[in-house]
Order: structure tokens, then sequence, then C-alpha cells
């Protein structure tokens, strides 16, 4: 590192080796086992998915989308079996509004009204009433296309966990059970507890259960400033759940990457623990309980259980920290510690930097000039390897049999063939750039361009930092170490201490390079390039000094891997059962406007039963009659005009210029679970809904949503800015279909109560 002298072939053969065998250990791992199903007749106080398995079932019959009749059955199920456990349910009903606004000034207005169900489990400690208790949360609504299994194992689970909690010993701490209505619009039940509940204030600690997929491990998912009393009980009490600070800031660059919800409002440390194996985003219809897989529910179980007695017996620290690193090491497990180092970690990176450039300068000469240019050249690289990588995934179309959500792991070869073909054209040009420079320039320079990464990722992912503060200070303390005079006549000891210095980088970032790929899927692979980057960032000084054989070789196994990847990917996922189920895309259409109803669509194939209802069209067209030019291609065919009632509206008053306003009542004779509102061709400055506050600042758009209002009477006044001529769109959405309007339909696999119907009406201000 010292000169440009290479170190013997042996050693280096036996560095590359050894790195190898690290690759290879962290990209095939043994894929985390889940327990076996406890029976029906287990014990007691222990919990058995066989016996939740029947709650799952009875909770996912059928969609149950907030204010809809099934989320209604759902909580009485609920209210019953809570009962017959011994425990006194409450509800709490409650209105609950949040704004969304985007950078275009774009807003949009929610407000729902909520049924909570809470149960709460007093605990035995003499001053129980000034413990801080501890909280499980789950969701109660889904999706209203889908039966919502994932949703509704956590609910089942918490069940039996009551049961199982009754059954044993009691806890020292009180326990709260929320199961929250209306998370899958805004978390808007979660609001209301935090909000509005006086059990909110005695919450010391949260746990929040979730599920985005029909099996695999419970994982700590995410965490809200979470403490080391909490992360210390988490790996007490469930040290087989794995998680990690860095695929929780990974998770959140996902699509549908779930979220802690409105229980951030609490102020408390808050867990929250999910399970993603088996997904069904491209197919919410797979979200069923015949799916679902058992022994994912028993961990679950398992899980809670654990955490509830463990949290529930110990004084729980209800002070909210800046959050905890944690992250697992071979052969130690899971170590964390407090966000408050984070900085003080690249501080130290900064400061090591600075007296590893001066060494350099001293020992080998070093030259601004080619430090310079050796920092603008690494990144060049970089970047053009994450775009190669990304236009490979893109112009090879074979190579995306590989990938499938059931089972992202088979394309694990794909990753390790791609990381082969980057490391082979990083090898390349770091030797002619070394040519150019020098060998200790680019050494630098590399370690400088991680540290500017590292200083970003502490400012913007903090729980992140690890995978580059680590391997960073032990590369440049690496390279501080071979520039010391003992050390440079002897190519042993420099070797070994190449090897300490890129050790940290390979323990760290080969697991980090699996999941993100994983969780991301191939079409982001510019995550998993950046964290191959920090690999060959810090273990420049081995490649920089391997032979030409090198780059060919990871050349060759990188195209013959491609190759064997994109044929063999044929079969991937073929043994993942087909959806039981399918939801309904139909969506039945009243529009007070035109005076008519209508099938409608959205374009795509159609199956013999939808054919004969848009018989009259040989391909979707967009309905300009109804949605004008801007709106997507669709089916659509008239309807029966008696399928529901149009909005009841009475326009109060027209406001002129200088205040013009829309001043109009709204009544639902449907009592719609949903109502829309959005205003057309205005510019909206305030806006109120039985005097409560919607909008007070200007809104290039508005968009209003409102849950639960059945047939309640509201009472609108939108202002809006200057004098022009615009409209309010109302649309009153129901779950289902008036199945009597429609043709006789032979026995399908629909989901129950999936499809829509939808009264519109189009109010003009003039």
């Amino acid at each position: 590192m010292v000169s440009d002298s290479p170190s013997t072939p042996a050693g280096i053969a036996a560095a590359l080796l050894l790195a190898a065998s690290l690759c290879w250990l962290a990209l095939w791992p043994a894929q985390p086992s889940l327990p076996a199903v406890a029976p029906i007749n287990a014990p007691a106080a222990q919990f058995a998915a066989a016996r939740a398995v029947a709650d799952l079932e009875a909770l996912a019959r059928a969609p149950r989308p907030i204010a809809s009749a099934a989320n209604g059955q759902a909580r009485t199920y609920l209210l019953a079996r809570l009962r017959a456990l011994g425990v006194e349910p409450q509800v709490q009903r409650a209105l609950v509004q949040k704004n969304y606004v985007d950078y275009n000034a774009n807003y949009e207005a929610t407000m729902g009204v909520v049924h909570n169900v809470l149960v709460r489990v007093p605990g035995t400690a003499p001053d129980r009433l000034r413990r801080p208790a501890l909280l499980l949360a789950a969701q109660l609504d889904s999706d209203p296309a889908s039966l919502g299994a994932s949703g509704a194992a956590p609910l089942a689970a918490l069940l039996e966990t009551l049961r199982a909690l009754r059954a044993g010993a009691p806890l020292e701490n009180d326990v709260l059970v929320l199961f929250a209505d209306g998370e899958g619009v805004g978390s808007l039940g979660m609001q209301a507890f935090a909000e509005q509940h006086p059990w909110a204030r005695e919450v010391g600690l949260a746990l929040r259960f979730d599920g985005a997929g029909s099996g695999g491990p419970l994982t700590l998912y995410n965490t809200y400033k979470a403490n080391r009393a909490a992360i210390d009980g988490w790996l007490r009490a469930a040290p087989d759940v794995a998680g990690s600070s860095l695929m929780q800031e990974v998770h959140q660059l996902a699509p549908h990457a779930l979220r802690i919800g409105a229980l951030d409002r609490l102020q408390v440390p808050v867990l929250q623990f999910a399970h993603t194996g088996r997904p069904f985003r491209h197919d919410p219809a797979l979200d069923t309980p015949q799916r679902f897989e058992r022994a994912t529910l028993q961990q679950m179980g398992d899980t809670m259980l654990r955490l509830t007695r463990a949290f529930g017996n110990a004084r729980i620290d209800p002070i909210p920290s800046t959050g905890q690193v944690y992250f697992a090491l071979p052969f130690v497990g899971t170590v964390h510690y407090d966000a408050d180092l984070v900085w003080p970690l690249a501080r130290l990176a900064c400061l090591l930097l600075a007296v590893a450039a001066c060494v350099a300068m001293q020992r080998v000469r070093l030259r601004y000039p080619a430090l310079l240019q050796a920092f603008f050249i690494l990144p060049a690289i970089v970047v053009a390897l994450g775009m190669g990588a990304w236009q490979l995934w893109l112009r090879v179309p074979a190579l995306h049999r590989v990938w499938h959500p059931a089972a992202p792991q088979h394309a694990l070869p794909y990753l390790a063939a791609v990381c082969a073909l980057c490391t082979a054209v990083f090898v390349v040009a770091l030797r002619q750039l070394v040519r150019r420079t020098g060998t200790a320039a680019p050494m630098l320079a590399g370690l400088a361009c991680l540290v500017v990464v590292l200083l970003l990722a502490s400012w913007l992912a903090p729980g992140a930092s690890h995978l580059l503060a680590w391997p960073l200070l032990a590369a440049l303390l690496s390279f501080i170490a071979l520039h010391a005079q003992p050390v440079a006549a002897r190519p042993a000891a420099r070797l070994a201490l190449m090897l300490a210095g890129v050790l940290p980088a390979f323990v760290l970032a080969l697991p980090a390079l699996r999941d993100s790929f994983m969780v991301l899927s191939p079409q982001r692979m510019n995550v998993p390039i950046a964290l191959l980057a920090l690999l060959l960032g810090v273990s420049a000084a081995l490649l920089m000094q391997a032979r030409r054989y090198l780059a060919r070789t990871l050349l060759l196994a990188g195209l013959g891997g491609l190759a064997l990847t994109g044929s063999a990917g044929a079969g991937v996922g073929k043994g993942d059962e087909p959806a039981p189920l399918r939801a309904n895309g139909l969506v039945y259409y009243k529009d007070m406007p035109t005076w008519d109803a209508y099938w409608l669509h959205p374009a795509g194939a159609l199956d013999p039963w939808e054919r004969q209802l848009f018989a009259n069209l040989k391909q979707p067209y967009v309905f300009l009659n109804v949605f004008g030019w801007d709106s997507p291609p669709m089916w659509y065919a008239w309807a029966p005009r008696d399928g529901l009632r149009f909005p009841l509206v009475r326009i109060l008053r027209n406001g002129q210029a200088p205040e013009r306003h829309a001043d109009f009542t709204l009544v639902s004779e449907n009592r719609a679970p949903q109502v829309r509102l959005k205003v057309l061709g205005a510019r909206v400055k305030r806006a109120t809904m039985n005097g409560r506050v919607l909008l007070d600042s200007e809104a290039k758009t508005l968009a209003i949503v409102l849950y639960g209002m059945e047939d309640d009477l509201l009472h609108f006044r939108i202002d809006v800015v200057g004098d022009p001529i615009y409209a309010v769109r109302i649309e009153e959405v129901l779950p289902g279909l008036p199945e009597r309007l429609l043709p006789a339909r032979p026995a399908a696999a629909l989901v129950p109560a999936s499809g829509q119907s939808i009264a519109a009406d189009t109010l003009w201000f003039y």
C-alpha cells in the first residue's frame, strides 16, 4: 500500500479466496426456519396457531374497508370473542381529520368516523396506575378488493395472546390492546386513539404488528424513537426475530412500505413487527386465509406473547430517544447503540481521513492534482456501474424470469453475476487509474468519497450509517498503519492489515447487499450496486494488486452466471399456487349530469361473462361523455338507472366576487361509506364542513375524502380565488355491485363484495 509493488501472488490469492468465501457465505444463507404449529390442545398458557386460525378465517371472510358493513361485522365478531375471553372491550367512536399537501400545493383533506376496539388488562403491581402501560396494536380494516388475511392475522394472534395471558400468571403492568379502524386510509384509527382517548397518556411503549405477505418470518420492520430499553427487551424476549436499522431505511424505499402510522403521536418508543414473505402486491386477491402460512401465525403469536410477558413484567422506560442503530454480526448476534453516536463516529472518520491524507503526502509524496483526479473519476465509475446494471435489466427481458415476488431468493445468482461483472469493470478501471495517479491517490480518494456518503447517511438515514462508519474506520486505520515504517518492509504484516481493513466491509455489506436486493427487486439495482461500491472502495488495495486474470475470471463468471440465470429462470414462481379468488373490477356508475348509469371496467382482458356486458365494444375507449379527454381508456356500457340514489345536494348560495364561494349541503341517501369531492377549475383559499375548517390556505387543487358519514347532513362552504367558473365533483362510493341489475353470473371465485358502485353529481358555479 505504500508503494506500487504488489504483495506475493500466494498472499493475494489467499486474500481473494477469503473474500470469495465470505461472499459465498453471505449470498447463500440458510432460510430462517419457522416454528412448528402448536395444536389445538396445546397447554392453555401457550400460544397455538391451530386455535387462532378460526379467528383468522372468521375475520377475513370478506373485505372490511372502513365504514363498510363487513367492517361492522368484523367489529361485532371481535367484541363477542373478547367478551367470551372474559375481558370487557370498549368501542371508541371518533371523528378524525388529516390533511395532505404536496410540493405543488395540491391538498387532500381526509375526514372519517372510526370505530376502534380497545381492551385493558389490568396489572397486579401495587403502583400499576403510576407505571407506564404497554400498548399492543393491530389494524382492523382491509383493502376493499382483498380479504385482508395478512391484516387479520395480527388480530387473530392478539385474541389468542389475550387468552394465553389470562391462562398464565398475571402481569405487573397494565396491557392495552388496540384494534384500530381506518388504518388503510391514513392511520385514522391510531390517530383517534393518540389524540382523543384518555388511555393514550398512559402508554409507555407501543408494539405494532402488521403483515405485508402471506407468510415468511416475522422481523422488526420499523422503529420510532426506540430507546435502549426497548431494543434490549426485544433482544431478550425474541432473539429469533431478526431486524436491522439499515433494513428499516431500505424498506421505506420499497413500494407499499408499511408505516408506523399515527402511533408516533404518542411520543413514546414504538416497535413495529411484520412479516413480508410470499407477497401479494401484484394481486391483492391472493391475500386469503387459505394461503396464509400457519407457521407464520405461530411465530407471530409466540413473539407477541413473549414480548408482552417481558415488557408486562418490567418497568417500561417511556422516554423517547433519537433512536437506535442495530445490526447483526456473525457469531455475535445483534448489537446496538444510541443514534447519538452516529455523528461522533462520522467526525472520527473525517479526522482519520485528514490524518491519512497527511501520512500519504509525507510517506509517498501524494499530490493534490492526482488526488482530485481520482476523487472525481471513482464516483463516475460507480455511477456508470449502477446505470449499466439497471440498463442490463431493462434491455435483457430473459433475465426477468429469475425474479418472482414469492421467491426472490431465486434471483440471488443474478445478483452474484451482476456483482462479478461490475467488479471486473471496476478492477480494470482502477488499474488504469493507478497507472495515471499512483496507488495512494485512488485509495485515499475512494475513502474520501465514502466519508462524504457517510456524512449524508448520518443526516438523511442514520439507521444505515453503521454500514459505512465501521468499514471506513477500519479501512482508514489500516491505511495509516500500512504507511508506518515497521510495516513497510513486511509483506505478511501488510497483507494482514489489508485483510483487517476490509473485513468489516465484508461482514456488514454483504448481508445488506443480499437483503436490500431481495426487498427492492432487480429494478432497483442502484442500491445494491452502491453497497457493492462500499466493498470495492475499502478493498481497493487488494484489487489494485490483483493480476489481470482476476478481471478476466470475474468477467467470464459474470457472463456465464447471467446466461445460466436467464435460461434457468423460466420455471421460477411456477410452483406458487394460483389465486383462489380474483377481485371484481366491474364498476356501477350512476351520473347525474348525463342522467344515466353505466357499467365500467378498466382496460384489459375480459372474461366471457364480462364480455356479455360490453358486447357493443371491440376495445376500450376514452369515455368522453362522463370523464372527458383526460380519462384513461375503459370498457363501458349502459346500465339500469335504479341501482343507487343520486347524491342529495342543495345549493344554498353561489357567492360572487370579491367573496366568491360555493355554499351547499349534501346528504348521502345511499349511506355511502366513502364520499369524494373535488374542486375543478379554481384555486381554493378556504374550505369548511359543518363549520370545521378543512383548508385555510391557498391550494392549487382541493380534494375532500369523507368516511363513515352515513346519512348526516353535511354543510360545505368553499371559498375560491378570483371570479372563475368552477365545479365541485361529488362521488358516493359503495363496495360491491347491485347484483340484481346484472345478468345471471356463472359460478366464479370472486372476492366477496369486491367491485364498486358510485353515484356522482357535478355542481357548476357561474
